[in-house]
Formats: structure tokens, C-alpha cells, sequence
């Protein structure tokens, strides 16, 4: 009996707590509202009544993604969303603002998902007061106006005049009249463009349970930061009988901008076809363009890194104040320079910093460097020059390649290394080859031919465009050497025509990382992609990597990659890791990149495109051992011989061995010139010792590979050097017996020092001559 009872008052326990929170529960027990209150300006309340804002406070029994429905009673006091989603963390409290309109749908759908993948329904109810017993009542002849719930949020554009509706609804059956709706701005934060802080609608009049709109012609700032600003909208009103009412709201607007902030960069540095020279003065130009779509303003642009000894101005200031440049726009500020008489040949770096403002008095700030060849007094330079230059002879259209070529010819008698040629060109032209190529060395009266592949994008208008070519080589030996530079121009006309077309995507641009790739090693492949189109996004693209008889392999990757889309000329860089196989063969291979993608109207497009990797084989020599005797007599010539084996993959160039060490030598020096992959040789050389004690000397093979590159191998040899025997005087009686004077004779003649030396040389030679020709013999087997 006891137990029973206990049971009962139990369930009328948990019933009433139930009642008492308001919450209608599924059959789940896994989520629990522990707390359910109404929080208003005043304090909690037990109910809330019509035309009131609150907070529903809620506590719950475990985290989850809280996701609320509003109704026709209920709507969200902060924004004009049907539905809205909370993240709420166990142990604290979630608040909801809420405004009651009025009405009997006084129930809201919850769903909560939790615990990874788990996802309930709930249904809660709010407590109100209903209409009959608000405190204070409500007049049939008094009039409520509100902002009507479930409206779209007002999007707006930077830059453009927008047209925000805002409705108003009375709740009540009396009319309202003369009714004023103003916006008030943020004085810190305001995205529209206006002289007053606020502007203001007139209606006559809104008849009960209608709806009209307030309209508001505003124009955007053009700076506008891409967000949502909330406005105050405060309205005033009067009913039919005279009385006067007022409410306010919270209307929030969201404002997007596709106007890029301005973006100063330096695009370019001219100095003329020459170097600076050191203690002359010498023009600089440097081109400062606005990347952005919004004006740049308040331009500080200030030179640093002069010093005495290095860079000075001549009659300017540091600083430089600039007028404003518009989007997309540039400037050319000029310097005059005097490099130190103390500088030395090389290129010196100076750095820009520019210093500027948006039309909101927003502050930037950018930093370049840039480096300048300097021709010094120190040194004797290689006369570089650029000449048979082949440009298009007829015009170019928009979206085109073309080529430009020339030769590089070293005039002086002096060697230039590690020459380079690289191009500089405005940004409507973008090279599609490989952007810098390496010439190696270059020795007196050498001419190398050089060729680029270029691009003329969409957004080439119609004019003569200069390209700048650079050469960059190097002087001297070890730490002495220094960097030169040559330059030139040439110009190529651009007829761009009509017509948006089909948007393309291209490769502007690509870098192999080592430059020099050996077969079997691992490299990247940076490739940047360019939408050429000026009004076209391309989406869902796809590239892919096909290489010539599939040399080249993925490293941990696929060879295929995925991008979501690219902007109207917007280019993106991605990165392929890749190694060619160990057996490749030394050559220029190519490699297909195959791009798959859409326009805006869903049309499926291709394009496809090729660059050029060269990959090289290991150069390998492997030297014999050298036959030296370990005692050799002083002023005697000795021969010594050695094999030599070419066991790379590739041919070694300019293969030449020579001997040197603390003797003398006969047909010391060998050139064998192009040594291919497999061949076998011998190198022979005399050797005199000039002094006695330890011979110690070097056999030297100097060889290049296939991009110039210089190797040696060293193969050391070592002996004694002795002083050759006297022969011994015969001694008083000595040679007197007649029948031993034959023997005796013999006897001097083996003895002698001389014909020791002679046998042994004679010996040596013997031999060294059987091995040479057995080695050929073997030499021919290998060859077979």
C-alpha cells in the first residue's frame, strides 16, 4: 500500500514539473529542458504578453546545435529569419530574443542534434497572456503597428543606390494615421552614403490588419565592408482620434561588396638598357599601381636603404607625397640616383614604402624591395649583348600567343657564367614557357638563340606593348665574382578587337624547383592557372598531368587535382610533387596539363596546354687504379698508366685529364672530348722525378654534363725517388787472371747501376705496353 502510493505521488511529481516548464516531450528521454524562463526590459516574467519583446532562456542536459522555427505569434526580434540556429555548451544558459506579435500559436519546434549525428524534435510552449487579461488592455481604437515578421533580409550592394522595403503591420482593427518611419545610422559604422544620420518615410495611413511598406532609397559606400549592419528603425503614428504612439526596431541589412580595398604595388623598375655605374647619375622610374577597385588616397611614398656609401638622391627628398590613383590605375614616380664610387660590381637592394588611405580614412601600408645593377670600378664585365631579335610582324589579337626570340652573344674576351634571360612585361602579356632560362657558360664570341612563348589575356587593350629583356650573368672566380646585368627592349602591337568570347583558363606561368633535375629525383612543379576572362567565373575545374611515355610520376599525390572556381582574372597557384623515372634519358620531356571546367551557364569547356621539364642523367667516370712503382731512381723517366670508364646514362663533354705534382712530365696533358656512356679508355704519361725524396702527384679528370655543369676526379699517386748507385772501382791486383777477364767483364756490365736501371725501365715499359693493349682488347669486348 505504502509502495503504491509512493509511486503515485511520484508521477504527480514529475507531471506537474512538466506543466510547470511549459514542455511538451517526444518519447525520448535522451534531451531534457531543465529550465525554461521569459526574460524581459523589466525583469523575468511568468507569461508574456502580446507586442512584447523577451528572451527565452533555456538550459538543457546536454550540448547540442539548438535549431529554432518561428510562427506566426513568434518571430525573432534581432532579424527577419524563418528558422535559427544556436550552438549551445551543457551548464550554460541559451537566450533567445523573441517578440510576441499577438495570436493563439503560442507553440515553437525546436530540433536538437548532438552527440555526432544524433538529431530530436521538441515541441515547446509559451506561456502568454492572453488578450482578455493583458495588462494594459487594448483598445479597438487604439492602433499597434510592428515590423510584420518573415520578411527577407535587405541585401544591398557596395557602391550602388539600393531600395530597402521595409513592411509595417497593425496588429489592430483601428486604423493608424500620419505615420513617420525613420532610419537612424551609426555615426562609427554607417555603409550608406548620406548627409544626415537618418532619413524618414511618410505614410498616410494603415488600416487595421494591413501591411504597407516604408521605402528607403540609400546609396552604398563603395568602401562598405561586407557584412550585416543593424539599423534602428523608430516610427511614430497617431490613431484615428488624434492619439499619439511611437515604436523602434532592429532592422538588419546586409551589405556586399565585390570592390576589391586598394592594393598599391610595385609592377615595375626602369632604369634604362645599362647598369648604374658607380659615382655617375643615373634615372630610375618606378611604376606604382593600384591593384584594387577603390581609390587609393593620401599617398606617402617613402625610398629607404640610402647611405653614403651606397645609394644617394640627387636634389629629391626621400619622401614623396602622390596624388590620389584610382582603381586599376598607375603612376611613374622617378628617382635620381648616385651610386658610391666605393660600390662594387653586383646589384644592391633599396625598398619602397608606400603609405595610403581609402575614401573611409582607412590606413595601409606596403613594402617592395627591388634591386639595381651597379657597374663598379673593380672589374673588367663580359660584353653580353641581345641582337637578332624576332618579334610577330603582324598584329596580335586578344587571347593569342606568339613568340619572341633573339640571341645572347658574349663579345669580350672574358667568360660569362650562369647567364640567365629572363622577360619583364606589363600584366596583360604573361609568358608561357618556362619565365627564366638558364644559357650556363658562355666563353668569348659564343652566340646562344633564346625563344619565349607569350600570351596576350582578355584584358590587352588596343596599343603597343614593351617587353623588357634581362640578361643576368656573373664574372670572376670564387669569391671574387660579381653580377651583371644586360637589358633591352622590344615592342609588340596588340589589336584586341570586340566581343566578350568563351572564358579560358591557361597556365601564365610556371616554376621548376631544383631548376636542374636528375632522373630518379624528386621535384616541384609550381603552376599558376589564369582565367583570361574579364566577366566570367569558371567553376567545378579539374587539371590533370599526362607527361610524355609517362616519365614523370605523382609523388604521395595524385596527378590529377580539383578547384572549386576562379574569379574573373584571377589566377591560383597549386603545387604538383614529381619525380621522373631513374632510367629517363637526358632530354627536354613534356608534360600535357589537360583543364576541364564550366562557365556560369553550366556549359562544359576544355583547354589544354604544355610546358617543358629537362631532365638530366648523373654523370659517372670511374677511374682504374695507377700502376706506380714504389722506388723509382732520380732523373729516370717511369711511365704510369690507369683506365678510365664512363658508367653513367649520359655522354660527359669536354672530358680532358692532366698530371701535376713535384716532377716533370711527358704528354701530360689528354683532351678526349665527348667521352659517351659505356666507353672505355686509358690515359699514359712519363714521369721524370726532378728531386729525391716522396713523389707526390695528381691525375686530374675535368669534364662537364649536359646542362655545363663542371665535375673533376682526382687520382693521386705517390713514390720514392732515389739517387742511382755508383759503380764501384776495381780494386789493385783485380783482372790479372787472363781466364777470368771475360767473366769479370760480365760480372761489371750486370752490376752496373745503369743497366739495372735500363733492365728495370725496359721491364716496365713491357709490361705497361702488354696491359694497354690488353686493356683495348677488353675495351672492345665492353664496346661490343
Amino acid at each position: 500500500m505504502k509502495k503504491g502510493l509512493a509511486g503515485i505521488m511520484i508521477l504527480l511529481m514529475i507531471l506537474q514539473m512538466s506543466l510547470g516548464i511549459g514542455v511538451v516531450y517526444g518519447g525520448e528521454e535522451e534531451i531534457k529542458i531543465t529550465s525554461q524562463k521569459y526574460k524581459t526590459d523589466n525583469g523575468y516574467v511568468s507569461k508574456v504578453g502580446p507586442s512584447q519583446n523577451f528572451d527565452l532562456e533555456l538550459s538543457i542536459n546536454v550540448s547540442a546545435d539548438v535549431t529554432i522555427f518561428y510562427n506566426s505569434s513568434f518571430i525573432s526580434k534581432d532579424s527577419n529569419y524563418e528558422s535559427h540556429t544556436y550552438s549551445y555548451k551543457k551548464g550554460e544558459t541559451l537566450k533567445i530574443p523573441l517578440y510576441y506579435k499577438g495570436g493563439d500559436d503560442t507553440l515553437l519546434d525546436f530540433t536538437f542534434d548532438y552527440d555526432e549525428g544524433k538529431s530530436i524534435t521538441r515541441t515547446i510552449g509559451i506561456d502568454i497572456i492572453s488578450d482578455s487579461s493583458s495588462t494594459p488592455s487594448t483598445n479597438r481604437n487604439e492602433p499597434k503597428l510592428v515590423v510584420s515578421g518573415g520578411t527577407n533580409l535587405p541585401v544591398v550592394k557596395a557602391g550602388e543606390e539600393a531600395r530597402i522595403y521595409i513592411p509595417l503591420e497593425n496588429l489592430s482593427t483601428a486604423g493608424a494615421k500620419n505615420i513617420q518611419a525613420s532610419l537612424e545610422f551609426d555615426s562609427t559604422d554607417n555603409p550608406f552614403e548620406m548627409e544626415k544620420l537618418s532619413v524618414t518615410y511618410s505614410i498616410d495611413k494603415i488600416s487595421g490588419k494591413k501591411i504597407e511598406d516604408a521605402v528607403f532609397t540609400l546609396k552604398v559606400s563603395e568602401s562598405a565592408a561586407e557584412k550585416i549592419y543593424p539599423l534602428k528603425l523608430k516610427y511614430y503614428y497617431s490613431s484615428l482620434s488624434g492619439t499619439s504612439y511611437e515604436g523602434s526596431d532592429i532592422i538588419n541589412v546586409k551589405v556586399t561588396n565585390s570592390k576589391k580595398p586598394p592594393k598599391l604595388v610595385a609592377t615595375a623598375i626602369g632604369y634604362g638598357d645599362t647598369s648604374l655605374t658607380a659615382g655617375d647619375k643615373k634615372t630610375i622610374s618606378v611604376i606604382l599601381r593600384n591593384n584594387g577597385a577603390l581609390d587609393a588616397k593620401d599617398i606617402r611614398v617613402s625610398l629607404k636603404g640610402l647611405r653614403t656609401d651606397g645609394f644617394t638622391l640627387f636634389n629629391s627628398p626621400d619622401v614623396k607625397q602622390v596624388q590620389d590613383i584610382p582603381g586599376n590605375k598607375v603612376i611613374q614616380l622617378d628617382y635620381v640616383l648616385i651610386p658610391s664610387l666605393s660600390m662594387a660590381t653586383g646589384n644592391y637592394d633599396l625598398q619602397l614604402k608606400v603609405d595610403y588611405k581609402d575614401s573611409k580614412a582607412v590606413s595601409y601600408s606596403d613594402e617592395f624591395s627591388f634591386f639595381l645593377p651597379v657597374k663598379g670600378l673593380d672589374t673588367t664585365l663580359s660584353d653580353i649583348i641581345i641582337e637578332n631579335i624576332e618579334t610577330p610582324k603582324e598584329e596580335i589579337k586578344g587571347e593569342e600567343s606568339f613568340i619572341v626570340a633573339f640571341d645572347v652573344t658574349n663579345k669580350s674576351v672574358v667568360e660569362a657564367d650562369g647567364v640567365k634571360v629572363s622577360l619583364v612585361t606589363d600584366k596583360e602579356i604573361i609568358c608561357k614557357s618556362l619565365n627564366i632560362k638558364s644559357l650556363g657558360k658562355m666563353v668569348k664570341d659564343e652566340k646562344k638563340r633564346v625563344e619565349f612563348e607569350l600570351y596576350a589575356t582578355s584584358e590587352a587593350v588596343t596599343k603597343n606593348y614593351p617587353i623588357q629583356i634581362n640578361v643576368d650573368y656573373e664574372n670572376g672566380v670564387g669569391d671574387k665574382k660579381v653580377k651583371n646585368n644586360a637589358s633591352q627592349y622590344v615592342g609588340v602591337y596588340i589589336n584586341r578587337g570586340s566581343g566578350k568570347g568563351t572564358p579560358r583558363i591557361i597556365v601564365d606561368r610556371y616554376i621548376i624547383e631544383p631548376y636542374t633535375i636528375q632522373a630518379g629525383d624528386v621535384f616541384q612543379l609550381t603552376m599558376s592557372l589564369l582565367n583570361t576572362s574579364s566577366y566570367a567565373t569558371v567553376s567545378n575545374i579539374k587539371v590533370s598531368l599526362v607527361s610524355d611515355d609517362g616519365v614523370f610520376n605523382p609523388v604521395n599525390s595524385s596527378n590529377t587535382i580539383y578547384i572549386e572556381s576562379i574569379g574573373p582574372k584571377e589566377n591560383i597557384q597549386k603545387v604538383f610533387t614529381l619525380t621522373p623515372k631513374r632510367d629517363a634519358e637526358h632530354k627536354t620531356y613534356g608534360i600535357s596539363v589537360n583543364i576541364e571546367y564550366e562557365d556560369e551557364a553550366g556549359a562544359q569547356l576544355s583547354s589544354k596546354d604544355m610546358i617543358s621539364v629537362p631532365v638530366i642523367q648523373q654523370a659517372k667516370l670511374v677511374l682504374g687504379d695507377a700502376m706506380v712503382p714504389p722506388e723509382v731512381f732520380m732523373g729516370q723517366t717511369f711511365p704510369v698508366s690507369l683506365e678510365f670508364y664512363n658508367m653513367g646514362k649520359t655522354t660527359l663533354y669536354n672530358l680532358m685529364i692532366k698530371t701535376e705534382g713535384n716532377f716533370s712530365t711527358q704528354n701530360s696533358n689528354y683532351y678526349v672530348g665527348n667521352f659517351e656512356t659505356g666507353k672505355t679508355d686509358s690515359y699514359d704519361v712519363g714521369i721524370t722525378p726532378t728531386e729525391e725524396g716522396a713523389i707526390n702527384g695528381r691525375i686530374i679528370f675535368s669534364y662537364e654534363n649536359a646542362v655545363g655543369e663542371i665535375f673533376e676526379e682526382v687520382k693521386e699517386i705517390q713514390s720514392n725517388v732515389i739517387q742511382m748507385p755508383m759503380e764501384p772501382m776495381p780494386e789493385p791486383g783485380m783482372g790479372e787472371n787472363p781466364g777470368d777477364n771475360g767473366k769479370n767483364k760480365i760480372m761489371s756490365i750486370v752490376k752496373n747501376p745503369y743497366f739495372i736501371g735500363g733492365f728495370i725501365m725496359l721491364a716496365a715499359g713491357i709490361f705497361f705496353a702488354a696491359r694497354k693493349i690488353h686493356n683495348k682488347k677488353k675495351g672492345m669486348t665492353f664496346d661490343e
